[in-house]
């Protein structure tokens, strides 16, 4: 007596459809791995960008309004010998410049802008250019930049009145600022990142004037 039929699948066709099914299945996560990868890649690539762009916005935003603002004394006149609070030096770099309308803190700062060789990051600490604006020490470091292996800053301009300009490593002359200023920053990631050129907006100092209009406007707010 002959069978009605077969069912099932043979031996051989089983192993077929495993194999066929595991090939498929290593294709998929292949393609979720690449996947995630380029995702990964994209997500750190936008994270290097943004962050490139808040420290190009900082310093562009502080530098190109630098004030060139004597040094003050404990009594809060500008000492004699006309020196200025701007020094500039290779890896470190001390400016005034005012805070944005919207900051809690008002009146002109001290930015000091100092590389931390130790902690591979850029620190910037602020200091109240007039004492009476805040009756307290200079506020914490704020780290503006992590895992930095190295920062440099140039200065073009003229150190004496008939020299041709050119730049310059250090700036510590007295009654002018320089014209540009360059930062360059390199990343212990070996990422490029391009060098930065900024304009000051005043070349030279103005003390006597700013000093007259600052306290005209301290006055002003007094009153008001």
């Amino acid at each position: 007596m002959r069978l009605a039929g077969r069912h099932g699948f043979t031996l051989i066709e089983v192993l077929i459809a495993m194999t066929l099914l595991g090939v498929m299945v290593v294709l998929l996560f292949s393609c979720l791995r690449i996947a995630a990868e380029s995702w990964n890649a994209g997500e750190n690539k936008m994270a290097s960008v943004n962050q490139k762009a808040v420290v190009y916005q900082f310093f562009k935003r502080h530098l190109t309004s630098i004030r060139p603002m004597p040094v003050m004394n404990s009594a809060q006149d500008a000492i004699p010998d006309g020196a200025q609070v701007f020094q500039g030096f290779a890896q470190n770099l001390t400016f005034v410049a005012g805070l944005p309308a919207s900051s809690a803190r008002k009146g002109l700062q001290i930015f000091n802008v100092v590389l931390d060789p130790a902690g591979a990051m850029v620190r910037v600490t602020l200091t109240p250019y007039r004492l009476t604006d805040a009756d307290r020490a200079p506020d914490k470091p704020e780290v503006l930049l992590e895992r930095v292996a190295d920062l440099r800053f140039a200065y073009f301009g003229k150190i004496e009145e008939f020299d041709e300009p050119r730049w310059q490593q250090e700036w510590l002359v007295p009654d002018r600022l320089p014209s540009l200023i360059k930062v360059s920053i390199a990343l212990q990631d070996g990422s490029y990142w391009p060098d930065m050129v900024f304009d000051l907006k005043i070349s030279r100092a103005a003390n006597a004037q700013i000093l007259a209009d600052e306290g005209l406007s301290n006055a002003d707010a007094d009153q008001q």
